[in-house]
């Protein structure tokens, strides 16, 4: 696929049939994943894939954000702490935007790979911590839900006024 058709086809699918994912094409989700931009090279990301139906069924119980069944959920997680040591003050944004392009390159990959994804953050932090046994100094930022979708989904209005030219204010014709 080219990137341009992964860009304007991804959709946030929230309706999964019921069928497993194939391990090869995760392994490819994550692959993407850890060569996403990171400033400094820092890498203050860890990934968490979730397969087992149980442990799907946890994470959905303490996710009010995750709707339908998918069949996976990869969990991005941060260094928060680690980055602010090794990249100082702004290490803490840092990692949160290198794990936000993370999770794009997993989202872009996924409707490349057949899939559907939606990114989640509305989840109770402490107990999605407890279910896949997080450590304190590491934080999860997203829930990235998975799975064949049940359906197509017609792509939403863009605002086309946030556009500039040369300064803000400054529009030029776009269609």
């Amino acid at each position: 696929m080219e990137v341009y058709k992964a860009i304007f086809g991804r959709r946030s699918v929230r309706d999964f049939l019921d069928k497993k994912i194939e391990q090869k094409k995760l392994d490819t989700l994550l692959q993407s994943a850890i060569w996403a931009p990171t400033g400094g090279n820092s890498q203050p990301w860890f990934f968490i894939a979730i397969s087992r139906p149980v442990t799907l069924k946890l994470i959905k119980a303490v996710s009010p954000g995750l709707n339908g069944t998918p069949t996976a959920l990869i969990i991005v997680c941060s260094a928060r702490i680690k980055n602010i040591e090794k990249m100082g003050p702004s290490g803490e944004i840092l990692a949160i935007m290198d794990c936000s392009m993370a999770a794009q390159n997993i989202m872009l990959m996924a409707c490349d790979l057949g899939l559907g994804s939606c990114a989640i953050r509305s989840f109770n932090e402490k107990a999605v911590r407890e279910i896949v046994k997080i450590p304190d100094d590491i934080t999860p930022e997203l829930l990235i839900a998975l799975g064949y979708p049940a359906r197509d989904i017609s792509p939403p209005s863009r605002e086309k006024q946030v556009i500039f030219w040369e300064e803000f204010g400054a529009n030029k014709a776009w269609k």
